[in-house]
């Protein structure tokens, strides 16, 4: 997924292509009340308590006063003096930090003979924290000041259930309004890349959080229900396929830089379902991005593209999944000619192995990526093909593919990366033969540079870790997968039956939609559609084909020249 040749990529996404309007989005509001001291940008301090008469107990400190937006608390008061016969000195009420402020401290309780140390001041709201009250001379220590919110802790493990997100393209400001599930954690962790962080809140008001490479930490918290943060942000614009690209106008976030554009978690297995609104388009452009994506996806899915785009409808499936093109000046000709069949393409998809999960609306969009690029990506339901691509029908049906693997399937480990590439390219040949389009001598020429032993391209397409590779610096990330995992398809289709492997491919497909698999999951399943045979066949083919090095077939007899 990238700009090298015969690298073909992978997407998926939601319903309507929108043209967006400019707009802004104002931050969270301000922080809660301190005590009941004066109201300021800055707190004022309570005041002393008075002494206390012997046997009696100290005065309790004045109250700290509201903390300003964003604010610290004013410090507690002092405690009054204890009495000689061992009166407790009151502690002073932390004031209430504004916005993330710090609570204030508690007061110092004056310690009679053997009395107590003042009592610790009370934590303001907003995460600060109050400070304990210093114990009195001959007294003991005052108690530790109270939190008045959850402290932002790290968790990776907080599930996303939804995303929402706003982008404004002229301010590059961001809102994500993001669902967590109910859980006994206190905490949730992000990847933020290189975004910077406004605000933190809950409907309810700040929420404590924390940064520091390349993560965010909030604190949440236990409700026993689903919980919402907000967070506003800025991004940054980014030219190396990593983020938002506005020379290139569009976004890319595969394999792992979702958070240079949003919060998120790139783990391939965690899916998400996703809202968009964008804004700040420029005048006489045209944004093309899902409102909308209602299955768990991937979070590298959620894509834009923003250009003088030309839409050629091109019709609608058996289902009435409606199929566009989206394409750039002077580029109608080659729109036609890569669609020509992407109708009956996903048709196919849809009639042979399931329905379409990521809404009614699915097309290819014309990305202007620069001189040499090659390929696509497979931000559904509208997936990005190079320019230089875009009248190549193999790559249309690949990236179209990926609404049933990759996507809609999602992989569980990197390490997975043939069951998204493999499975796509092999139903790409699959649909396009049906219709009477040949590939596979095309195929076979890629597959010959995998292969040959001269070369230094070919590598295990099905390592046996997960997630212990970086996929985009490890050999994986090539043509192998995509090569090896198609002819592995192929040759199981043989040994088989092309009509028994399309019935497995459906039964696994509708069984695992919106979730995360391994590829050995799959295997099981072709495998428990034929009989003993059939299945030893499989696992043999799998062994010569995914998990070894050497390609099962002479090289030389591939792609004649």
């Amino acid at each position: 997924m990238r700009r090298t040749p015969l690298w073909l990529w992978i997407v998926t996404s939601a319903t309507l292509a929108t043209t967006a309007a400019c707009g802004d989005d104002d931050g969270a509001g301000s922080g809660g009340d301190g005590g009941a001291g004066a109201t300021s940008s800055s707190s004022t301090a309570g005041g002393d308590g008075g002494s206390g008469g012997d046997g009696g107990s100290g005065g309790d400190g004045g109250s700290g006063g509201d903390g300003g937006s964003g604010g610290d608390g004013g410090s507690g008061g002092d405690g009054g003096s204890g009495g000689s016969d061992g009166g407790s000195g009151g502690g002073g009420t932390g004031g209430s930090g504004g916005g993330g402020g710090t609570g204030g401290s508690g007061g110092s309780g004056g310690g009679g003979t053997g009395g107590s140390g003042g009592g610790g001041g009370t934590g303001g709201s907003g995460g600060g924290s109050g400070g304990g009250g210093t114990g009195g001379s001959g007294g003991s220590d005052g108690g530790s000041g109270g939190s008045g919110g959850v402290h932002a802790a790290e968790d990776w493990t907080r599930d996303i259930l939804s995303t929402a997100l706003e982008l404004d393209l002229a301010s590059l400001a961001g809102r994500a309004t993001i669902v967590l599930a109910a859980s006994d954690s206190t905490a949730a962790s992000f990847e933020i890349g290189d975004l910077d962080i406004v605000s933190v809140a809950a409907p309810s008001g700040d929420l404590d959080y924390a940064v520091g490479a390349g993560a965010l930490h909030v604190g949440v918290p236990s409700t026993g229900s689903d919980a919402t943060v907000i967070i506003d942000y800025a991004f940054k614009p980014h030219d190396g396929f990593d983020g938002w690209m506005p020379d290139a106008g569009v976004s890319f976030l595969w394999p792992y830089f979702c958070g240079n554009l949003f919060p998120c978690k790139s783990d391939p297995a965690d899916g998400v379902r996703f809202t968009m609104r964008v804004t700040g388009v420029p005048e006489g452009m045209t944004a093309i991005y899902p409102e909308t994506i209602p299955t768990d996806a991937p979070s590298y899915m959620p894509a834009i593209a923003v250009a003088a785009f030309t839409e050629l409808e091109l019709g609608a499936t058996t289902a009435g999944t409606r199929v566009s093109v989206w394409h750039l000046p002077d580029q109608e000709v080659d729109a036609a000619i890569g669609t020509e069949h992407l109708v009956d393409v996903v048709d196919f998809l849809e009639t042979t192995y399931g329905p379409y999960p990521f809404g009614d609306r699915v097309g290819t969009v014309s990305a202007d990526w620069g001189g040499g690029d090659y390929g696509g990506m497979e931000h559904h339901p509208f997936w990005h093909l190079s320019s230089g691509s875009l009248d190549r029908e193999e790559v249309n049906a690949h990236e179209a593919a990926h609404g049933w693997f990759g996507n809609g399937v999602r992989i569980a480990c990197w390490e997975d990366f043939v069951l998204s590439e493999g499975t796509a390219s092999y139903l790409a040949a699959r649909a396009l033969e049906e219709l009477g389009v040949e590939v596979w001598p095309a195929y076979e020429c890629d597959l010959k540079d995998v292969c040959d032993p001269a070369g230094a391209r070919n590598t295990i397409a099905l390592p046996d870790t997960c997630n212990e590779i970086d996929i985009l610096n490890d050999p994986l990330w090539s043509s192998v997968p995509y090569m090896k995992g198609a002819f592995f398809f192929r040759e199981v289709a043989g040994a088989i039956g092309v009509d028994a492997l399309d019935q497995a491919l459906g039964d696994f497909y509708r069984a695992n939609v919106g979730t995360a698999a391994r590829t050995q999951d799959l295997i099981d399943v072709i495998k428990a559609a034929t009989d003993s045979a059939g299945a030893a066949a499989v696992d043999a083919l799998a062994a010569a084909w995914l998990r070894t090095l050497e390609c099962p077939i002479d090289a030389s007899t591939l792609c004649p020249t």
